[in-house]
């Protein structure tokens, strides 16, 4: 990985951002783990906010303001937990005695208290239709922010603080959101098409070959043990069969997956596929899939 750039921070703040960095990823054990422990973070914490199985919503789009301003203070704590540190007594990290905030943005710019200034800040900001996340430090200081100030007598970050930030991660990747993935036709055939096992069953009738995680399912399925709305005698799988669709599993079909060279599934994945070549029909028939 290139070196993080320090921007034009004065001197001085760069002893503090250096000091931030090494902490943060010394905590985390270095670079890669911590960027696999907060992309995975970052998903977890969206998805929690949009909450599928229990809301009927599946893109970020779709909360409503007030849980924007709660998904900062749910990323905000998992941070200060994969961090294993404390709460500060002002701003929202306590890391070997020294006050840092937390800022978490779903647009292009950060909010800053009148609190923070000089103080370092992590600067937090995922996009979901790209699946893209960055993470800055910044030292704030008044040249940092824009004069304007909003009703909570909060600052954006001006053009001369957004050239100082330091980025751990710059437009890095993270999981996306299986719903970001597919086209509005596609998302409207799955919900319209009633509830539970209709909605599973248009699931993987429509979106084949592709791994569906379990989650997935349960946003679906909308009961506590959704997986059974999958099963035969009763489930999505007694639909798919009759259209000669096989849906596969990844704990128990792994073997039959690769030979039917589909993408690699986990054991909490599943996959539909309709095969067309005589000899693939008949292997999943043999193995009690159609």
């Amino acid at each position: 990985m290139t070196p993080c750039e320090t921007g034009g921070a004065p001197q001085e703040d760069a002893a503090i951002l250096d000091w931030l960095e090494g902490a943060i990823l010394n905590r985390c054990k270095g670079m890669e783990t911590f960027k696999k422990l907060f992309t995975q973070l970052l998903r977890d914490s969206i998805d929690s906010v949009i909450d599928a199985p229990h809301t009927g919503r599946f893109r970020i789009h779709e909360i409503e303001k007030t849980e924007k301003t709660y998904l900062g203070t749910k990323i905000e704590i998992r941070f200060r937990h994969l961090l294993d540190v404390s709460r500060g007594y002002v701003l929202d990290l306590n890391i070997d005695g020294v006050e840092v905030d937390v800022k978490n943005t779903v647009a292009t710019n950060w909010t800053i208290p009148p609190e923070a200034m000089g103080h370092p800040c992590v600067l937090i900001s995922s996009d979901e239709q790209r699946a893209v996340c960055s993470l800055g430090l910044l030292v704030i200081r008044e040249d940092c922010l824009n004069p304007g100030k909003n009703r909570d007598q909060k600052s954006s970050i001006s053009r001369v603080g957004l050239s100082r930030v330091r980025w751990l991660l710059r437009n890095n990747p993270y999981p996306k959101n299986f719903w970001e993935t597919i086209d509005e036709a596609t998302l409207q055939g799955i919900v319209s098409a009633g509830r539970g096992t209709k909605r599973l069953a248009a699931l993987f009738r429509l979106v084949q070959g592709t791994p569906i995680t379990r989650s997935i399912v349960e946003a679906l399925g909308q009961q506590k043990d959704s997986l059974k709305r999958l099963r035969k005698n009763g489930g999505a799988r007694d639909q798919l069969i009759e259209e000669g669709i096989a849906l596969l599993w990844g704990e128990k079909d792994r073997a039959l997956v690769k030979r039917l060279q589909l993408p690699e599934c986990s054991r909490d994945e599943f996959i539909s596929f309709k095969p067309e070549l005589d000899e693939d029909i008949q292997l999943l028939r043999d193995a009690g899939h159609l």
